[in-house]
């Protein structure tokens, strides 16, 4: 069944989730925390609840359709059009800091988002952090320290609404209930320029575009990395298609210009233990300003600040924020604080 992107994302939800956690002993990170904390996620849902760890891969897994772990950590659908991988439900968003030691009682955060039909899954989430943090993080060529999740919160950075969901003190868990909704989305859209729209790229973008690494965000390509991501997100999480003109969107893209590109490029890698390899992840971190016929993309631009767009999501890339050019002020060095709803990240 096919839905009208406005009438089908209406069933879209997205789920914000921030862990707030000390260090019980102290942890060396690196700079790529991102990874870091995925890395942990990924190997404290493997120890805990995998259902086969005979096999080496979720997708030559014979379970892998019916374990709610691989659908966190490797998604499979045969039937794809993209292969047996399919996006993952979640997005990651890291540690915001330059800081790489965290003595003991240093407190950090970070959030992971749900979408969708992945609430399920949230149980699994929270014991997995839990777990995270009795194994250890940080560095592996040190000693890797221990920290403590302290309390879970949902949260609505559209509006502001905010709920504990969990404190180590009572040890009782409540299910999110404050989702991220369509109607929030096009609310918050009213309240933003037609003609000209900021984004603040807080971690890395990394675009593909006709087989080459974008090193200037274009409009056009970032809305068609964005629609595609929208798209797929929704089948696969909502269990239906949308119906989504893209050729139109797309030539109207083609008509917004970009009038300020204050971006550089962030490198990064990630080190697959499987492969014994390091893989690129860098992106493009700044501010972007596009300036157009912005109406009609508005809604994708801000449902995209909780999916992410372009490569690594799951590692916390692609990870920004929508704001008018008057917003805010920019404070130009060698970070920048963004603060507000968005919680204080610092882009380095």
């Amino acid at each position: 069944m096919e839905r009208s992107f406005e009438k089908g994302m209406d069933s879209f939800l997205a789920y914000r989730l921030d862990f707030l956690c000390e260090a019980v002993t102290a942890i060396e990170m690196p700079l790529n925390k991102g990874s870091m904390l995925r890395g942990a996620f990924f190997e404290a849902l493997r120890r805990d609840f995998c259902l086969n760890k005979a096999v080496t891969s979720c997708l030559s897994c014979p379970t892998a359709d019916v374990c709610p772990i691989c659908r966190l950590v490797a998604t499979v659908d045969r039937e794809s059009s993209r292969g047996a991988e399919v996006p993952r439900p979640f997005t990651l968003q890291p540690i915001m800091s330059n800081v790489l030691r965290y003595d003991e009682g240093t407190d950090f955060s970070f959030g992971i988002t749900l979408f969708g039909q992945a609430l399920s899954l949230f149980p699994y989430v929270v014991l997995a952090v839990q777990r995270m943090g009795e194994l250890g993080l940080g560095r592996r060529d040190v000693a890797q320290g221990r920290f403590r999740l302290n309390e879970v919160w949902t949260s609505n950075p559209l509006t502001g609404a905010r709920k504990r969901l969990y404190s180590h003190h009572d040890r009782m868990v409540a299910v999110p209930d404050i989702p991220i909704t369509h109607q929030d989305v096009l609310r918050h859209c009213a309240g933003l320029s037609q003609r000209q729209v900021c984004l603040d790229l807080l971690t890395p973008v990394r675009l593909v575009s006709n087989g080459a690494l974008v090193h200037q965000i274009d409009f056009a390509p970032l809305m068609r990395r964005l629609l595609r991501r929208l798209t797929e997100l929704y089948q696969h999480f909502c269990g239906e298609r949308l119906e989504v003109d893209f050729p139109a969107l797309l030539d109207g893209a083609e008509k917004v210009r970009l009038t300020r590109d204050s971006t550089r490029w962030r490198d990064l890698s990630s080190y697959s233990r499987r492969r014994q390899a390091r893989t690129p992840i860098g992106g493009l971190v700044g501010e972007v300003i596009f300036e157009g016929e912005l109406g009609p993309f508005l809604p994708y631009l801000v449902w995209g600040q909780f999916t992410h767009v372009g490569k690594d999501a799951t590692r916390g890339n692609g990870w920004y924020r929508v704001r008018d050019e008057g917003e805010g002020e920019r404070v130009e060095g060698e970070g920048r604080n963004v603060e507000g709803e968005w919680g204080q990240a610092i882009v380095s």
